[in-house]
């Protein structure tokens, strides 16, 4: 009975919760939430720390200063072209007496990983009697930083936070490991990296900020950290959440909401609405807010809305969510998916050419599907969608739908979200996010994917949990032998592509109006 109700209240909790969070192991969480708070306010352009010219660096922890074999490893790493550094010893802000997890420790260990390629725990992490190898362990966590030194605890810390970091057998595997993340982290800094998909507005009013890293997938922190430049705010609203008469309304609001959270980190990112402007934000150091919306409800059935939300910024409408709604038919919850836009749909598919809104067809009914591609004038997308070929979902398009895609111009953004790519969350990783990926480049071809997550909105599985997971992701393109122009056409290339197609197609008609 015991068994039953907890499993009812662990139930319960998933519904309740919109957003798939961190929670971090009890006896370690004072820790890590001390660490998440004083992270959030260290923000830093992390991709400056790598440089062609310099050779990776391999941290060694060393809790004493005759800590076995630190001069064996060191001579290794020389051998294999890279820098060896030992911690915390010689760590500028640690005093080489102390094992404290101060707020200090926290923010050298954190300047410190931010360097690193490859970190080598000889005992792996120690909870009691050396309470800084778990503070040092947290920030190769955040970091995505390849690690050898596997012990019970740092495995059991792993699973908590969603890493996927695989056991590393030796010291020879993690160099090799190494030499990718290195390379990984030199690409992200010449191209741009845009995840078209995160409900962290719809998890506002829970708390979560840009500000915060905390347990949020989602921060300007995490974004950092992993070397994710853009993102996607997506004001969202399901079809039960507000009547009809207040989803505008409520729609404006939600916008209100992302505005006033880049606000209060400027400096730090600012809303931007064309890929030059997302452009120059990376050239300055900061991060690029995009928004959409989720679900043509918000639209409400004034036409003249339409206008109102370009104005504001916002580049796509995702027509339906997972009920019909006046837009348009949805793939779930639908009493016919062959059926497709309604006349209003349609008058709203044609006013977003003239505006420049990209028109969505994640969640939409086949139907919808192919009235979106025989009537807009412009390519169409799916921001956060997955391919039906590998796991048969009402979510996920068919190979047909991903040629339609290719032949209309458009780009299907691949979402890590486990329930729609497989039957099990807890042998879902990054491996199936980049089948996915692979699936789609075959069938539509490499112009035609990218990556739309649908992060704080249920998304999120081993290896792709949060904005600092993105170097996961351009590890494993790199490891499927994908080129670098490759990986920039799926991390932004494609999309901007698409987006600056659709707004010449805007002035194209806004022109011809005249």
């Amino acid at each position: 009975m015991k068994k039953i109700i907890f499993s009812l209240f662990l139930a319960l909790s998933a519904l309740a919760s919109p957003a798939q969070t961190i929670r971090y192991p009890l006896d370690l969480k004072d820790l890590f939430e001390r660490s998440d708070r004083v992270l959030s306010d260290l923000y830093y352009d992390a991709s400056e720390r790598f440089t062609e010219a310099a050779p990776a660096m391999i941290g060694i922890y060393a809790p004493a200063p005759d800590t076995p074999g630190v001069r064996e490893i060191a001579e290794a790493v020389v051998r294999k072209g890279m820098n060896p550094v030992v911690l915390p010893f010689g760590t500028e802000g640690i005093p080489a007496d102390s094992g404290a997890a101060t707020d200090e420790a926290i923010a050298a260990a954190d300047a410190i990983m931010s360097t690193l390629s490859g970190v080598v725990f000889p005992d792996g992490a120690v909870r009691n009697s050396d309470p800084l190898s778990l503070v040092y362990f947290k920030a190769v966590c955040d970091w995505n930083v390849p690690f050898l030194g596997d012990n019970p605890l740092t495995q059991r810390i792993n699973r908590a936070l969603w890493r996927c970091q695989n056991k590393i057998p030796d010291l020879d595997a993690l160099l090799e490991e190494a030499a990718l993340y290195h390379r990984a982290r030199l690409l992200q800094k010449r191209i741009f990296l845009l995840d078209t998909h995160a409900d962290l507005p719809d998890i506002y009013n829970e708390g979560f900020r840009l500000g915060r890293r905390s347990t949020n997938q989602v921060s300007l922190r995490k974004m950092m950290e992993g070397g994710l430049d853009g993102t996607f705010l997506i004001s969202y609203q399901g079809e039960k959440d507000q009547p009809e008469e207040n989803a505008f309304a409520y729609c404006l609001s939600q916008i209100d909401k992302i505005y006033a959270d880049v606000r209060a980190n400027e400096g730090r990112c600012e809303i931007v609405t064309t890929p030059a402007e997302a452009l120059r934000c990376k050239a300055e150091g900061k991060r690029a807010f995009f928004i959409g919306i989720e679900n043509g409800k918000g639209l409400g059935r004034d036409i003249r809305n339409l206008k109102r939300l370009a104005e504001l910024g916002v580049r796509y409408v995702s027509l339906t969510h997972t009920y019909d709604n006046i837009v348009a038919h949805s793939s779930t919850h639908s009493a016919d998916t062959t059926r497709g836009l309604t006349p209003y749909g349609r008058e709203v598919v044609a006013e977003m050419n003239r505006l420049g809104i990209m028109v969505d067809c994640s969640h939409a009914s086949s139907g919808t599907f192919w009235d979106c591609i025989a009537v807009s004038k412009a390519p169409v997308i799916c921001s956060h969608s997955g391919a039906k070929k590998l796991f048969n979902h009402n979510r996920n398009i068919t190979d047909d739908q991903l040629r339609a895609l290719r032949d209309n111009g458009g780009v299907i953004q691949i979402y890590a979200v486990w329930n729609f790519q497989s039957r099990d969350k807890y042998t879902t990783d990054i491996e199936t996010y980049l089948d996915h990926i692979d699936h789609c480049v075959r069938v539509a071809g490499i112009d035609h994917v990218g990556i739309g997550i649908d992060m704080d909105g249920g998304g999120g599985y081993t290896g792709v949990f949060g904005s600092n997971d993105a170097v996961n992701i351009t590890m494993g393109l790199l490891r499927r032998g994908y080129s670098d122009g490759d990986i920039e056409k799926i991390w932004s290339g494609n999309l901007f592509r698409v987006l600056e197609r659709v707004i010449a197609v805007a002035g194209d008609l806004q022109r011809a109006e005249k």
